[in-house]
Parts: structure tokens; C-alpha cells; sequence
């Protein structure tokens, strides 16, 4: 795998970092490159801010040491550029000035972490551990980028695995299925009791597992789903997946003042659909069952909650409910594949937003996830 053999030979071997030392004055330059000079480094020179910049376009550069004063274009201004621009704004700089603290420019613009100083004459100490600081932060950040990009392609190699195995083992369930009919045809009246409950168990067990990789492929394929932000009307799509579960004569929905949101609608709607969907099959009164779908908001988002009156959960279980199969009560008892409220999770988890559950009162149980500022459409 080309992303693993580039980390691996990151690790094992240092790569040879840019340096780029920006002077109008040669002798200045050669101080400079004599102090830096090092194996895994390499030095480029620019005599001015222009061919600077030229360079920190053209080359992967991973510091600049940089002169305030210099005639074509003085180093703070050559710094704004560097800042404007999309392939250079992570540059962190070092000015090199003989300007003393007091009459320096003000650096407050800069992004605190990514500027910094030195005074002329140059203290040799000083100047190389500076250096050094700033070359261990880029390796550490190129380390972590290169890892973050490895695991999404594990992720995604896992995904489609997963999906591909759990597509390809439809065939053979509905094979099963097919037998377990033609059985049951075959017999016909002449099945005894005993015979035509084995058949209906494995018919329920042919099913179980069927929903349960029709749930194994939903959760893999969340990770793709691309489509565009539009506008929302919660209330609107919350109504429309409560009419479609057609849930038991009795069952209620209370969903008022509910906010128009910009996001995806095919998350949304699956976040809800599992909500709703889990509440009402998992309700101990479902004639007298009442889902509630409210919306606050906290800080900077919106908390969206999805409550009911059912049989409450217990504390200790508010993490494990969100795991891949985990279901609280058996499978015989309740026939639930466990994906669910996994799916819920993982959709949330990509957004970047949380997940939890709220209860004050044991028979009345809130699932809650957060969404950035409510954007109006």
C-alpha cells in the first residue's frame, strides 16, 4: 500500500526538510546556512521577498527564516502574502531582524505558534533550537497528516469489504429462504406440529439475518454518503417518517417548533427514522406510546432531542446501546439487529457532533445529538 510504505519510510528515515533563508544580504545567508546547515536539510536562498515567494510556491518548504528589512518587499508584508495563500498559509516563519524589540512591527495579525523571532546578532544556541522546535512541529504534523490519510483508506478498504461480503451473503440466506417454502409446500397439511414449527423458526431466523446484513450494509455504506447541504424542514420530515413506520393505534407524535436547518437530508433522515423507529418498537405501551421531537439552542448549535415514554434504560447501559449489535433484551424477545441506534452514532460521529442519553425520570428516556448553528435557508 503506497500510504503505509510512505509512512513507514517517514518513520524509519528522516525526510530531508526545506529550509528557506530569505536576506538581501549574502553574508547574512551564508551566517545563516553555515548555523543550519545539516544532513537532513536542505538550504535554499532567496536574495529578496519576490524570489521568495516564487520559491515557497514552487518548493514544499517547512520553515522560513525571513529578514524584516529589505528593499523590494519588506519580510512582514512577505509574511501577509505567504499567509493569503492557500499553499503557503501553513508555513510557520521566523523574521530575522537587527531591529531592536521595541521598534519591530507588530505581529499580532500572525496566528499565535506559526510566527516567531530572532534578533541580529545572531545567538548560535538560540537560533538552532528554535529551528529545531519548529522542524520537530512539522514532522509531527506531516506524521499525523499521513496517518490520518492511511486510516481513511483503511476505513474505506473496510467498508466496501464489508459491504461486499455482507451483499454477496444475501444469495445464499434467500437460497434458504426458497428451501424453507418449498418445504412448507411440499408438506403442506401433512406437516406436523412439531415439523411446522421447526420451519417457522427458521424462517424467522432466515430473517433475522437477513435485516441484519440489509443493517450491516447501511452502517458501511454511511461513510459514502455525498450528497449536498439543502434546506430542511425537521417538523416536516420527522411527521413524514412517524406516517411511514405506521406505528399501533394510540402511538402519538409531538413535534412543534421544530427549526429549518442546512444539512444532508439523507443523514437527517436516517438519524430520525432510526430514533423514532427504535422508540416505537422498543415501547412496553405501545397504544398508549408518545414520541416527543424538540429542538434547543445551546451555545453555538442546536441540541436536537428525541424522547419517549417507554420503558426507560438503564444508566449503566446509555453507552452500550450504541454499539454495533448491542441489543438489551434477547434477540428471541425482540427481533432487532442491534444496527440502529449504531448507524445514529456513526452518522453523528462523522458530522463532528455528539451523541448522548438524557433521563430524569426512568420511564421517560431522551436520545440527544448536537448540530453546529442553525443556518437559514
Amino acid at each position: 500500500m503506497e500510504l503505509q510504505s510512505s509512512l513507514v519510510k517517514n518513520v524509519i528515515q528522516k525526510q530531508v526538510l526545506n529550509l528557506l533563508l530569505v536576506d538581501d544580504r549574502p553574508e547574512n545567508l551564508l551566517t545563516l546556512e553555515s548555523i543550519l546547515e545539516r544532513d537532513d536539510r536542505h538550504i535554499i536562498k532567496a536574495s529578496g521577498g519576490n524570489e521568495a515567494l516564487r520559491i515557497a510556491i514552487k518548493e514544499e518548504i517547512a520553515l522560513v527564516l525571513l529578514d524584516i528589512q529589505m528593499p523590494d518587499i519588506d519580510g512582514v508584508e512577505v509574511a501577509r502574502l505567504l499567509r493569503s495563500n492557500k499553499k503557503t498559509r501553513h508555513i510557520p516563519i521566523i523574521f530575522v531582524s537587527a531591529v531592536s524589540k521595541s521598534e519591530r512591527p507588530s505581529l499580532d495579525e500572525f496566528e499565535e505558534g506559526t510566527i516567531d523571532c530572532l534578533g541580529k546578532p545572531l545567538n548560535l544556541d538560540e537560533t538552532k533550537y528554535k529551528v529545531a522546535a519548529y522542524e520537530r512541529m512539522y514532522r509531527l504534523q506531516n506524521d499525523l497528516g499521513l496517518m490520518k490519510a492511511w486510516y481513511e483508506q483503511i476505513k474505506s478498504q473496510l467498508e466496501q469489504f464489508v459491504y461486499i461480503v455482507s451483499y454477496d451473503l444475501k444469495a445464499p440466506i434467500r437460497a434458504i429462504d426458497n428451501l424453507c417454502n418449498w418445504i412448507a409446500d411440499a408438506l403442506g397439511s401433512n406437516a406436523d406440529a412439531n415439523t411446522a414449527e421447526n420451519i417457522s423458526l427458521m424462517r424467522s431466523r432466515v430473517n433475522r439475518m437477513s435485516s441484519l446484513l440489509d443493517g450491516v450494509m447501511e452502517y458501511s455504506r454511511i461513510g459514502r454518503i455525498t450528497d449536498e447541504d439543502a434546506p430542511l424542514d425537521i417538523a416536516q420530515m420527522v411527521h413524514g417518517i412517524f406516517e411511514a413506520i405506521a406505528p399501533p393505534k394510540g402511538f402519538a407524535l409531538e413535534a412543534k417548533e421544530l427549526p429549518v436547518i442546512k444539512g444532508s437530508q439523507i443523514k437527517f433522515y436516517k438519524i430520525f427514522h432510526n430514533l423514532i423507529s427504535n422508540a416505537v418498537i422498543h415501547h412496553h405501551d405501545p397504544e398508549n406510546g408518545v414520541i416527543t421531537v424538540t429542538a434547543n439552542h445551546q451555545g453555538d448549535g442546536i441540541v436536537f432531542k428525541v424522547s419517549d415514554n417507554g420503558p426507560g434504560i438503564k444508566p449503566q447501559y446509555y453507552d452500550k446501546v450504541f454499539e454495533l449489535f448491542a441489543t438489551l433484551k434477547s434477540k428471541d424477545e425482540k427481533e432487532t439487529t442491534g444496527v440502529g441506534l449504531a448507524v445514529v452514532k456513526k452518522i453523528v460521529d462523522d458530522m463532528g457532533q455528539k451523541i448522548w442519553i438524557e433521563s430524569n425520570d426512568p420511564s421517560l428516556i431522551s436520545f440527544c445529538f448536537s448540530y453546529p448553528v442553525m443556518k437559514s435557508s
